[in-house]
């Protein structure tokens, strides 16, 4: 069994961040609303900073639900535990899953990797911030049915295939 963690430092920001960041934008809001009636110019930043608090908050609450900070692999399964909000464990099987998203799953250099278990309808997702989150891919895909497999694939070629021509 492998243990896959975040670092100290990555696990601060992706837990701490949006607590700072809101806050800090909910003092903006209130210096916005009191002066507000001196100057409807204000209004504007006030939607624009209410829209973002909102929308900060959603994906946090989204992203604190999907994604574990301790994940645990080997041939068989993944072992998700360590989530803020929920205090149980997530067992993925490699055969049961559905569906490879996101981030290197779509070709894409960073972002959140979603890997969802269709028998159970569960989603969890990963950073490549990951320690050794490379090791992790690598026995995803290697376990995954190769339908899934290939559809991955399939998007790695066609970007590098992309790149090629811009290349030349």
């Amino acid at each position: 069994m492998q243990v896959y963690t975040y670092s100290w430092f990555w696990k601060l920001i992706y837990r701490y961040a949006n607590l700072v960041v809101s806050v800090l934008l909910v003092f903006y809001l209130v210096s916005l609303a009191i002066n507000l009636d001196n100057n409807l110019l204000l209004l504007l930043p006030f939607i624009i900073s209410l829209f973002l608090l909102y929308y900060i908050n959603k994906n946090y609450f989204i992203f604190y639900k999907l994604v574990p900070y301790k994940i645990e692999a080997d041939e068989q399964k993944m072992i998700c535990s360590e989530f803020i909000f929920r205090r149980k464990t997530i067992t993925i099987y490699f055969k049961d899953i559905e569906s490879l998203t996101g981030g290197i799953f779509d070709a894409r250099y960073r972002g959140l990797m979603k890997v969802c278990d269709g028998k159970n309808k569960i989603c969890i997702g990963f950073f490549d911030r990951m320690i050794n989150s490379n090791k992790l891919i690598t026995i995803i895909l290697s376990t995954v049915d190769k339908k899934i497999y290939d559809d991955v694939i399939g998007k790695l070629e066609a970007v590098k295939v992309k790149r090629s021509k811009k290349v030349k």
